[in-house]
């Protein structure tokens, strides 16, 4: 019975030891799962072109649908918070799994005056909409100071 005992406890730590290690393994494929069906939106540069402020962006479809159409409102902030302007990028049409790039030029303020980039949300989305960018969560990213927000 001595014998037993210790083979037992050991037999028994084994089990849950390898019930612990297959555990977050799969935590980390559902949430990787989950991730994968977003649009990842990065502000990548921005410029000054002729008294305008371009803004360039790489876009990624990680939702497994192509979008035909997505367009998002956005709202640029002053450094010290002050609503600057209200627009609506059209980013065109994205196919499913491709990474596209867009640039816009926002006519008035030098970059330097940009404080924030606010995304609104999807514009063009009828309550019933089908198209995959009215639902799909946004991952946002900037590789600028300028920030960009949801």
């Amino acid at each position: 019975m001595r014998l037993f005992k210790p083979v037992l406890t050991a037999l028994c730590a084994g089990i849950l030891a390898q019930g612990l290690i297959h555990q977050p393994v799969h935590a980390q494929e559902t949430r990787d799962q989950t991730d994968g069906a977003a649009i990842t939106l990065e502000l990548n540069k921005a410029e000054d072109i002729g008294g305008n402020c371009r803004l360039s962006f790489v876009m990624t479809n990680g939702t497994g649908q192509a979008v035909e159409a997505a367009a998002y409102e956005l709202v640029l902030f002053s450094p010290d918070g002050v609503i600057s302007q209200m627009s609506v990028f059209d980013f065109g049409a994205l196919p499913a799994g491709k990474t596209v790039v867009r640039q816009f030029e926002l006519p008035g303020p030098e970059c330097a005056q940009a404080g924030r980039l606010l995304i609104n949300g999807p514009a063009g989305c009828a309550p019933k909409a089908a198209s995959a960018h009215c639902s799909a969560p946004l991952k946002l990213s900037s590789r600028i100071g300028l920030t960009l927000t949801q």
